[in-house]
């Protein structure tokens, strides 16, 4: 029987420093960088000071977080052009995700994955996160017909009581990539060996169910922890009957 493989992501924000000092010191650890553009203005200042064209030659995947601070008050387009001056950026690496916390109104998601796909760029590669404030309960059809990815962040599931995004049977096609950690509290995310048994469960269950060559994203944010928790699923490799490389 085949195992199913995952792919060991990690931020860009785990090292001191900026995404090349992370990147490089993370490249014989992971196979896959998420790119944490979490702030719209700095990020649309990088140079290639902050993205170096070495990043290409590190035999990386990359992924990208966009902006956390998108005003969707201020307009579908204005976030859409932000987003596109950041592809632009990083299109010498390929990203094949790009991770959107969504609005909570369906019109402002189906008008942001119109204008994802008339901008040529494929509509499975834009993933909406269930987030504390998001849990798809108002964007079930849209991103159904859409044809959007989903990013699925097990913390929130747990921290937020969202069990029942994992009630519907069609998001295990959609979702590539997962954001995973012990648990989200008042420290922030705590890393992957402190998950409680629940956890381990929901997390295992969900591994089997997604589909094969997902990125799994540690999403803790210090070496130790990092590494604690890449070392957690290495070990849960054999039990589970996955791979992660």
């Amino acid at each position: 029987m085949n195992r199913k493989e995952f792919t060991i992501a990690g931020p860009s924000c785990v090292y001191p420093g900026g995404i090349w000092e992370n990147s490089w010191l993370l490249k014989d650890k992971v196979s896959e960088i998420g790119l944490t553009f979490f702030q719209s203005q700095a990020c649309l200042e990088y140079t290639d000071r902050e993205l170096p064209s070495g990043l290409a030659d590190l035999n990386l995947k990359y992924h990208v977080h966009l902006p956390l601070d998108y005003d969707w008050d201020m307009g579908v387009r204005h976030n859409f052009d932000i987003t596109r001056r950041l592809i632009e950026k990083v299109r010498f690496l390929s990203p094949d995700k790009f991770v959107l916390h969504p609005p909570d109104r369906a019109r402002l998601l189906e008008d942001f994955a119109h204008l994802w796909i008339k901008e040529g760029l494929p509509i499975e590669t834009l993933l909406v996160e269930n987030i504390r404030t998001c849990d798809f309960s108002g964007l079930w059809k849209i991103i159904e017909d859409s044809g959007v990815g989903i990013c699925l962040d097990i913390g929130h599931i747990m921290a937020y009581d969202q069990y029942s995004i994992l009630t519907h049977d069609f998001i295990w096609d959609r979702v590539s990539l997962l954001h995973v950690y012990g648990r989200e509290d008042h420290t922030g995310h705590v890393k992957l060996p402190l998950i409680s048994e629940e956890g381990k469960a929901i997390l295992q269950l969900v591994l089997t169910r997604v589909q094969d060559k997902s990125s799994v994203l540690v999403e803790v944010f210090t070496p130790e922890d990092f590494l604690d928790s890449k070392q957690f699923l290495i070990e849960m490799a054999g039990p589970w009957g996955m791979n992660f490389v």
